[in-house]
């Protein structure tokens, strides 16, 4: 309801689809990007969902079964987050930025997967994409990757490894999905340096605080409207030109090496052994949820 999401609905209602979805935890926040919509575009259908991702995988079920009514679905993006929060777990017992940045978007991918395989098979279906938001903080991940022994750990690591740890594991998402869907696109994206709420409500030590202070007034920070055009891009772009499972860096680049700059892939990105570890580990504790 703020940030990038927020742009990313205006942007894609200005070009008129039959209807977008959006959820958010704050009910007022979410009814005033309603109305702003409207006048980014007064005949789309913008709908919010209240939805709070570190909830149960019950509670968010019957939130999107309630309220979610469309009958295809051709575009996901998986913006929601946390970034760098005090330690806490969700109300599953996961540490609340893995909960939240990873488990909470799988629950809701694999409510709606279905959905978007049917989308698939529609007569104008077979553009179907999947955009995970990730970031270049992915590079902050544990030694290990995914620490799977301590994923209901509130305080394991730093609250930086543990935001490092949710982000790689949504980069190895999209690739999974790739692998295993490969008729929905799906690719991970890094929005860039971005001015937003976020990073305004980092707590932090001396250095990350003072590092953000700076840093959102450099050259390097911009506003949440070009924090979206990523993942805008690899929803509306030509199929032909993303490469499945891939991870972007903005506008549309694969990434080299890492850089102090906010660019680049950490190279655990190309294990292809933790990614399908982290797939099999997620199927088997979402397996018991029921699909919409």
């Amino acid at each position: 309801t703020t940030g990038i999401g927020k742009a990313a609905v205006f942007a894609l209602a200005s070009h008129n689809p039959s209807c977008i979805y959006f959820t958010g935890r704050n009910a007022q926040a979410g009814s005033s990007v309603v109305t702003e919509a409207k006048h980014h575009a007064p005949t789309c259908p913008v709908n919010f969902i209240q939805c709070d991702l570190s909830s149960s995988r019950d509670t968010i079920r019957r939130t999107i079964r309630d309220n979610f009514k469309s009958s295809r679905l051709d575009l996901f993006i998986a913006n929601a987050g946390v970034m760098a929060v005090p330690a806490g777990l969700t109300a599953e017992g996961f540490e609340v930025q893995f909960g939240t940045n990873y488990i909470g978007h799988a629950i809701m991918l694999r409510l709606l997967r279905p959905l978007m395989l049917r989308t698939v098979d529609l007569p104008d279906g077979g553009d179907v994409r999947l955009v995970m938001l990730s970031s270049w903080g992915h590079h902050m991940h544990p030694p290990d990757g995914i620490q799977f022994d301590q994923l209901k750990s509130a305080d394991a690591g730093t609250k930086w490894s543990r935001y490092g740890q949710s982000k790689l594991a949504d980069i190895f998402l999209a690739k999974s999905m790739a692998k295993h869907y490969p008729q929905i696109t799906s690719v991970s994206v890094h929005p860039g340096l971005v001015r937003t709420d976020l990073a305004g409500r980092v707590e932090s030590g001396v250095l990350a605080s003072v590092g953000f202070t700076l840093m959102s007034w450099t050259p390097l920070y911009q506003n949440a409207d070009k924090g979206a055009y990523n993942a805008l891009w690899a929803a509306a772009s030509p199929k032909a030109k993303l490469e499945n499972g891939a991870y972007y860096d903005p506008v549309g680049k694969r990434p080299g090496k890492l850089t102090k700059t906010g660019t680049g892939v950490a190279e655990i990105c190309s294990d292809e052994r933790l990614a399908e570890k982290l797939w099999k580990w997620t199927e088997n504790e979402l397996e018991s949820l029921e699909a919409l």
